[in-house]
């Protein structure tokens, strides 16, 4: 597997050698064109120096010439119409030649004489077989006397040349120093690189302790973050599935249990039924009715088990209206009336009047009424159970209080758990399965409220608050 570091130094490299290679093609193609183009600026610019020079102090105009010779490189020829040379900054020896152009120049004027009437001639012109073309530049003056400006390429074929060597050895420098610098610099990039690998390693095998240490405002320190992030919500994720097996395999044995003991009874009064233990009618009569009330618990349970499950799943279509809650009160506590009067229990209830809720009237009918029914069969003393509905800053709430014993602190949190019993002995006594405040909490967060229970003076007291 090759590393980050040895692709970045290739990377690296082959940018390297492609740079170089762009600036040899550059020089070989263009810098000559470039050269040419940006020297027509000079000469036109000569061109002018000369011309004023020659009108204004043209006694002077050898020596001017001659310094822009020695100066720029650039030598210079003054002519007349007919193209007799009247100055020259490098001057040829003597004789019938040294007042004539040189035949390619002379050449070139004649082929753009027309063209010198308006403007300037500009070209490279070279003689037959030799290496060293010049560039020639062309004007006329008002008086019809040309100047002609020259300046040799082989220059610049020398500096193209020493450009490129200088090229190919910066780049093999710049490869040299850059793979030191990659070799530094990428240790700096992998290591949070190799360090996250690590991290997400131990999360594929479900390992979510480590955590990435590297801590940066760039994109790597935000991957760092991501990771993370998502280390920590696998993690829940994993506890809270854990806790749910638990939990469900926790119903399961909580469900056997139940079950064992109405089908336990069940099967002794069948047997007693079969073997003839119950000798007379009575004695029938009493199995039947005990066999019937434990098949009436089990079918209580599983319909209990069934709407937890639904509500657990959110599978429960919820049934939204308006509605005043007092109305639910009065309604069930007409419903328990023969239950207090046969139990010798005082109902008290304070209700404000006008309390609006949006909320499911059966799923809240039945929160009060498990409430209820829990008050009733825990209440000792006074008997006296006391229902209140209040407006709260949140919404509505609605509390029963019953007179009794006080639920242990450690039980405070555990009674809402599915078939979590405080005293078991009394629970099966009134029939209880330890499902009712399980289904209590449920309805509650279907609605967005809270249920709560706290320990008072003289009893114990259970809310419901919906928004």
């Amino acid at each position: 597997m090759r590393t980050i570091r040895t692709k970045l130094f290739v990377l690296f490299s082959i940018f390297m050698v492609l740079l170089v290679l762009c600036g040899i093609l550059l020089n070989a193609f263009f810098l000559e064109r470039y050269y040419i183009y940006k020297n027509r600026a000079v000469f036109i610019e000569t061109s002018k120096k000369i011309s004023e020079e020659y009108v204004n102090n043209r006694k002077n105009i050898a020596n001017f010439i001659n310094l822009i010779d020695r100066v720029d490189g650039i030598s210079c020829i003054i002519t007349d119409r007919e193209q007799s040379v009247k100055y020259n900054s490098f001057p040829q020896k003597p004789g019938p030649d040294a007042m004539r152009l040189p035949g390619e120049i002379e050449q070139l004027a004649l082929q753009n004489e027309n063209k010198l009437l308006r403007k300037y001639v500009y070209s490279v012109v070279s003689k037959p077989n030799d290496q060293a073309p010049k560039l020639v530049f062309i004007s006329r003056l008002d008086n019809g006397d040309l100047i002609i400006l020259r300046k040799p390429l082989k220059g610049i074929n020398e500096s193209v040349s020493i450009a490129n060597q200088f090229y190919i050895f910066a780049g093999l420098v710049l490869i040299l120093l850059g793979g030191i610098f990659i070799f530094i610099f990428s240790k700096t990039i992998t290591r949070p690189v190799i360090e996250m690998s690590k991290v997400a390693e131990g999360i594929s095998n479900l390992e979510f302790n480590k955590r990435v240490l590297y801590d940066s405002d760039d994109e790597l320190g935000s991957l760092g973050k991501s990771i993370n992030k998502i280390s920590e919500k696998l993690s829940d994720s994993m506890d809270a599935l854990k806790q749910d097996v638990e939990r469900r395999k926790q119903l399961v044995r909580n469900i056997s249990h139940e079950l064992k003991t109405p089908i336990g009874v069940i099967k002794g009064y069948a047997e007693g039924l079969k073997y003839g233990v119950a000798d007379d009618a009575e004695k029938t009569q009493k199995y039947c009715i005990v066999i019937a009330e434990e098949c009436n618990r089990m079918d209580n349970m599983v319909r209990e088990l069934l709407n937890l499950s639904m509500l657990e799943a959110g599978l429960f279509q919820l049934n939204i209206s308006k509605f005043d809650v007092g109305g639910v009160i009065q309604k069930l506590s007409e419903r328990f009336e023969a239950v207090f009067v046969e139990k010798d229990i005082t109902l008290h209830l304070n209700i404000q009047k006008n309390l609006v809720v949006d909320a499911d009237y059966e799923l809240l009918e039945r929160v009060v009424n498990n409430y209820i029914t829990n008050a009733i069969n825990h209440a000792e003393g006074m008997k006296y159970i006391k229902v209140t509905v209040e407006k709260k800053d949140n919404g509505v709430r609605v509390s029963v209080f019953n007179t009794g014993k006080h639920i242990p602190e450690n039980d405070l949190v555990n009674i809402w758990d599915v078939f979590y019993k405080i005293d078991k002995s009394r629970a099966r006594q009134y029939g209880g399965h330890g499902l009712g405040l399980s289904i209590v909490r449920l309805i509650a967060e279907l609605h967005g409220g809270i249920t709560g229970v706290e320990n008072v003076d003289d009893g114990v007291l259970f809310f419901i608050e919906i928004p």
